[in-house]
């Protein structure tokens, strides 16, 4: 199976199918997104204010021109900021354009300095510095060089309208700092519950599909694999859909708004800072390129590492009864170096990517500076929007530096994705009719007929067999190991479905019953006794609704109870991981006992009394002999002693039924059965 695969971001196919989790909660998204798009508007207005507060009240000031023909057009075109005096024009610096500044400049229009608009009531505080001022409509200008020879107090009482303006403006500087903090408290509070119903979705979805296969899928695939895509792979997708998605969507959004913005306060410098896109994008189109590369190699070696562990430890008594210690740690010595390359070459690509991206940033940084700053020194550009752009050169390659761990995580998350979404498009399962078939009475009967099955193409384990077991009659199936013993029960309750052949079970074809009534009808003794995480009562009633009175019942009828009634907590003693703290017998007692409790009309014993000791074994066979009465039962076994009692035994030779009888008759034969009966007991 394939496990790494590596996407580029135009491959749409898996974000398609997992739109699919998405949808039910597409107006929690689509809030979230405009949440996000406040917070975007508000981040790029911050700027913005601060550039306001310095052109207009920290660095208000005019130009002083002289009042000509010429100058009269330009008056008219700002007329809305022009003021007229007797001998002069004064507009203010911001809204004159870079070419009629030239045009002032080559004729002489434009006096030196700086000059700031003084209300007229506060003529008395100047007339005390005998400052040269030009009185207009609107008050009285003063040039900024003489500003600094007034007193510091006098200064805050003529300049009282622009301090309080700046305090509104700080206040709503903070304001809007409190409000963007409200949005992203409750966009991340939204996000984090649309991310979590998404994954629960997924996970649950996962669980369904892991459900419903065939046991020819988990033959195939090692469970912790399965496990790790149920968990790991599936929460990768959470930082997909928060820490790329989302904030990816948010850069995009404030890296269009600085650009707009930008080329509104000065297009000139914006058009500069757009020169080094295209330096940009190469940069990340060749990280891109190797840190995929990089990636999939730290992907694959880890895989080696996690294997070579798993194996080790599962077979840690074969390594060392075989002292195989030595060449043990010396292959995992290779594997885990060559993860250790793998991580160094992926750290060398991000450590070349990132310095040079802070590098790209100082030289942004160092040419914005010369350039404006030439602007503002040629009156051509106010230090506000200097400022403002320096600002926005910060925020615009904040998400740049960010590229490469957001890169990272969409690699992982787009592979956690194919693995999930293999899961939940696998075509190996078992499927329910549309309508299902109900057998007009439960009695117990099963057929088969002409049924031929393999699990590999064109390596059949069981060839055009055919059989009839009749109500309440005990049947037993024997055979060489790979017979096709174990088969027939898988294929009886459904864990594979035949291609050849039809299998009855009270005259209704399995297919076309439902799974659960099918699987209802039977209960299960398999050689290896799986035991669940919990106490003894859990493990024989597996969450049905059953009495204690009629557990202790069934278990005093399987000879389960007396050992225990000896166990500290009896029925609610913990039972350990697979039940290692109770004997195999013991747990073969529980299984009986939790096979009654379906009350199922056909009993299927699949080698259950292999590996006993023979006072285990006496209780065993007691057990068997009374759940055994009344109803249909099939017994798979390598001893002979165990179904000696069967009503009818089958022979399995290679697949096929090569022998059927009771146990005398088959021994009269003197065929494969009484082969096996003198390999056993005679020899």
């Amino acid at each position: 199976m394939q496990e790494e695969k590596q996407y580029s971001t135009a491959d749409k196919t898996i974000l398609i199918k997992l739109w699919k989790y998405g949808k039910p909660y597409y107006k929690q998204i689509l809030v979230t997104f405009v949440l996000l798009l406040l917070i975007s508007g508000i981040e790029i207005s911050l700027p913005i204010i601060t550039k306001t507060v310095i052109d207009r009240y920290i660095e208000r000031n005019h130009v002083k021109i002289q009042l000509n023909e010429e100058t009269i057009s330009l008056a008219k075109t700002h007329s809305f900021y022009s003021i007229i005096t007797d001998n002069a024009l004064f507009l203010p610096s911001v809204v004159i354009t870079i070419d009629q500044r030239i045009m002032l400049e080559k004729n002489d229009y434009l006096f030196n300095g700086k000059y700031i608009l003084i209300e007229t009531k506060y003529e008395d505080i100047i007339n005390k510095y005998n400052i040269e001022f030009t009185k207009s409509d609107q008050g009285f200008f003063i040039s900024y060089d003489d500003l600094n020879s007034i007193d510091k107090k006098d200064i805050r009482i003529i300049r009282y309208s622009d301090l309080m303006n700046i305090r509104h403006l700080a206040l709503l500087y903070l304001a809007l700092l409190l409000v963007s903090f409200v949005f992203t408290y409750f966009q991340v509070i939204l996000m984090a519950l649309v991310s979590e119903n998404i994954m629960y979705d997924i996970r649950s979805a996962v669980m369904r599909s892991l459900l419903n296969l065939s046991m020819n899928y988990y033959r195939k695939n090692p469970i912790g694999r399965l496990v790790t895509r149920s968990t790991n792979d599936v929460d990768a997708l959470r930082e997909l859909l928060t820490d790329v998605f989302i904030y990816s969507a948010k850069d995009v959004i404030v890296i269009i708004g600085i650009f707009i913005v930008m080329f509104k306060l000065s297009p000139q410098l914006a058009l500069i800072m757009m020169a080094l896109i295209p330096i940009i994008g190469i940069m990340l189109f060749l990280f891109q390129r190797f840190a995929r590369d990089a990636y999939r190699k730290v992907r694959i070696t880890l895989a080696k590492v996690n294997s070579f562990l798993s194996e080790a430890i599962t077979g840690i008594s074969l390594i060392q009864v075989f002292n195989q210690q030595k060449k043990s740690k010396t292959d995992f010595t290779k594997t885990s170096t060559d993860y250790y390359k793998a991580n160094m070459h992926q750290l060398l690509v991000f450590s070349i990517f990132r310095p040079l991206i802070d590098v790209l940033a100082m030289i942004t940084l160092g040419i914005l500076i010369y350039f404006g700053g030439m602007s503002v020194l040629k009156g051509a550009l106010s230090i506000g929007v200097l400022i403002a752009f320096i600002s926005y050169i910060h925020m615009l390659f904040r998400p740049i530096f960010d590229f490469s761990e957001k890169y990272n995580i969409f690699q992982s998350a787009m592979a956690s994705s194919e693995r999930i979404l293999m899961i939940l498009d696998e075509k190996d399962k078992i499927e329910n009719p549309i309508k299902p078939i109900l057998p007009s009475k439960e009695k117990g009967k099963v057929e088969f007929r002409n049924v031929t099955f393999e699990y590999k193409k064109d390596e059949p384990v069981l060839k055009n067999v055919s059989f009839i077991i009749k109500p309440n009659e005990s049947v037993a199936f024997i055979g060489a190991t790979g017979a096709g013993k174990t088969t027939i029960i898988n294929l009886l309750m459904r864990f594979y479905d035949i291609k050849k052949g039809e299998i009855f079970v009270d005259n209704v074809n399995i297919k076309d019953m439902s799974v659960k009534y099918l699987r209802s009808y039977f209960g299960l003794v398999l050689q290896d006794v799986f035991m669940f995480s919990g106490d003894i009562k859990y493990n024989i009633a597996l969450n049905k609704e059953i009495e204690e009175e009629k557990i202790i019942e069934y278990s005093k009828y399987v000879n389960a109870h007396a050992f225990i009634s000896k166990l500290e907590n009896q029925y609610r003693n913990t039972v350990s991981e697979n039940g290692k703290n109770l004997s195999t017998g013991q747990r073969q007692l529980i299984a009986f006992a939790r096979a009654l409790t379906k009350e199922p009309k056909i009993l299927i014993l699949d080698e259950a009394t292999s590996s006993i000791d023979s006072e285990t074994e006496n209780l065993i066979q007691d057990a068997i002999s009374k759940i055994m009465h009344n109803r249909t039962s099939i017994a798979i076994a390598h001893r002979l002693s165990t179904i000696q009692d069967a009503d009818r035994i089958y022979v399995l030779h290679k697949g096929e039924i090569v022998e059927s009888g009771n146990h005398s008759n088959l021994l009269k034969k003197k065929g494969k059965y009484f082969e096996l009966y003198k390999f056993q007991y005679i020899e």
